[in-house]
Order: structure tokens, then sequence, then C-alpha cells
């Protein structure tokens, strides 16, 4: 019997697609002047970050229709999980409050929080620098 216990692993680029995706609706918000893709950002993750991986609909369409035109056979390089889940929940709550900020009518306040999601996704989709995977690693320490 083994007392070592495994950390919970995910494909690099699952990551990757759902930071670029969030990046993608918040710029759709910011060129729209609309505040629902951000609404719609703060459902996507929040639902992920509540029912877990089976509720995370990016990492499902990327595992179902875009991981065999990149990666063919499976995910050649994995890692941990926990730092991006943790950077997806931290997300989530930016999100969730810029929205409820624009529903308040705290204009300026929704777009600096869905601003600040929004940059941070680009530079972990573009760069693989996360800064809530960054965060995570100083609390466990």
């Amino acid at each position: 019997m083994s007392l070592v216990q495994s950390t919970p692993t995910i494909d690099v680029n699952i990551p990757r697609f759902n930071q670029s995706v969030v990046a993608a609706l918040i710029a759709l918000a910011f060129i729209s002047q609309s505040w629902w893709p951000v609404a719609v950002t703060a459902v996507l993750l929040t639902a992920a970050s509540l029912l877990g991986p089976r509720a995370n609909l990016t990492a499902r369409i990327y595992t179902a229709w875009i991981r065999d035109l990149v990666d063919p056979g499976g995910p050649s390089e994995v890692e941990a999980a926990g730092p991006p889940r943790f950077a997806s929940r931290v997300g989530a709550v930016f999100t969730v409050a810029a929205t409820v900020a624009f529903i308040l009518g705290w204009t300026l306040a929704g777009w600096v929080l869905a601003g600040t999601v929004g940059a941070l996704a680009l530079l972990a989709a573009t760069s693989r620098i996360c800064v809530g995977c960054l965060i995570y690693e100083r609390l466990v320490r």
C-alpha cells in the first residue's frame, strides 16, 4: 500500500484554451460596450468552480473538438490541476463582482474588474504566466 498522495494533473492546453476564451469574451465586452459577455464569463467560470471539471464547458469543448487537432493522441504535457483551478476561481469571483457592479449601475467598477480578468487571462494564454497560479503557489508554501 502506497502512502504517497498523487497530485491531480490536467493537460496544459486546457487552461490556455480557457484563458483564451475568457480573454476573448472580455474583449468582446469592451468592443461592444456590453456587459453580457462578462456575465457569460462569470457563469462559465462559476459553474466550473462550483461543480467541478464536468461543468467546465471550455475544457469539454477543448477535449472533444480541439485536442486531437493540437495534440493528437492525447496530452503530451500535463501540469498540476490546483493552480489553474485556483486562478479560475479567482476569475469567477472577479467576473461575478463585475456583473453585479454592472447590474447596480457601477459601470466603472464593472469595467475595472472585468478588465483585470481579461488582461490576466490574455497574459496567461499568450505567455503561460498565470498570476493566479503564482499566487496559489505562494499561498500553499
